[in-house]
């Protein structure tokens, strides 16, 4: 039976992605380096999906509160900036790719379907995300955070 569709869109973070641990290590990364406590897991778990400066400011705030610390308008840049540098650094270090990803791909491409990434990550981190797990080959568009005007 043929398919009525001809392309199929993925998200990456969540999806095809455990990103949680790297994520969590480069958030708590930042904070630590700010004298802020560092948030458990499955708290960061809560604050993904609506991109990076929404994670930052929800981890912010949590930390501020719990630490009862407030961070300048200066100081929150420089927090926003080492939490980029640091997932730059370690977008793969522990994250996997959810079981039977590689192989449900490989069989959806094998079908003819043409597959897309389509994220909020950083545009610059989709690559290399999709090749650290050999996957990059499967995908005919990637679509990140900054692919297309806002």
């Amino acid at each position: 039976m043929a398919s009525q569709f001809k392309l199929i869109g993925f998200d990456l973070d969540g999806t095809l992605v455990n990103s949680l641990p790297d994520l969590a290590l480069s958030v708590n990364t930042a904070l630590s380096e700010f004298d802020l406590p560092q948030a458990p897991e499955n708290l960061v778990l809560t604050w993904i999906g609506n991109g990076a400066d929404i994670l930052i400011s929800l981890a912010l705030s949590w930390a501020e509160k719990q630490s009862g610390k407030t961070l300048t308008d200066s100081e929150i840049v420089k927090l926003k900036a080492r939490f980029g540098d640091v997932y730059g650094e370690n977008l793969c270090n522990v994250s996997r790719l959810f079981p039977n990803v590689k192989e449900t791909l490989e069989q959806l491409k094998a079908q003819g379907l043409i597959l897309a990434v389509v994220t909020n990550k950083p545009t610059r981190h989709v690559l290399p995300v999709l090749q650290a797990f050999g996957i990059d080959h499967l995908f005919s568009e990637m679509l990140g955070g900054q692919s297309l005007p806002a």
